[in-house]
């Protein structure tokens, strides 16, 4: 069946970017929850860590939603981006290396969401079904650009340099 793969790809990245979600926002699957993740924030140099622990939370969420369902598939695909910048970020002085507690992990994440954005959801989605399905060069690229600023942006912002 056409489409297939990527409807698997969309619900893997896209069950696990709500898991991620729900986690920080409200301790599903054994998360921190909202007040844990705030200190982690905290701890990570972020200023206010309980808006960056909401703003993670209902980011990922509601990323995650956009792929499982093949809804606004690259703006999902550029918030999941975002979000894995940042996260690379926070793990970027551990190496690449997930085992040593590096960036590998939101990389590949990042990387499938580009990716997604690039090749589209698929038939088997809301964006094919409503006739909105965008797929090529510019859309995937478009993703990855405005990901990489906006996590960019709000790593350089909202957190204090120090840390």
């Amino acid at each position: 069946m056409a489409g297939t793969g990527r409807l698997v790809m969309r619900g893997i990245v896209g069950g696990l970017a709500i898991g991620f979600g729900g986690r920080k926002l409200f301790g599903w699957f054994g998360g921190a929850g909202r007040e844990r993740t705030a200190e982690n924030f905290e701890s990570f140099g972020y200023r206010n860590g309980r808006a960056m622990a909401a703003l993670a939370g209902v980011t990922e969420l509601t990323a995650g939603v956009g792929l499982v369902t093949g809804t606004a598939t690259p703006l999902a695909a550029s918030a999941l981006i975002g979000e894995m910048v940042n996260a690379a970020a926070v793990h970027r002085r551990e190496g690449l290396w997930a085992e040593n507690g590096g960036y590998e992990y939101p990389l590949v994440l990042a990387t499938a969401a580009a990716c997604l954005a690039w090749d589209g959801p698929g038939p088997l989605s809301v964006d094919h079904a409503l006739g909105r399905e965008r797929t090529g060069p510019v859309w995937g690229l478009g993703a990855l650009v405005l990901g990489a600023a906006t996590g960019t942006t709000v790593w350089r912002l909202f957190r204090d340099e120090q840390k």
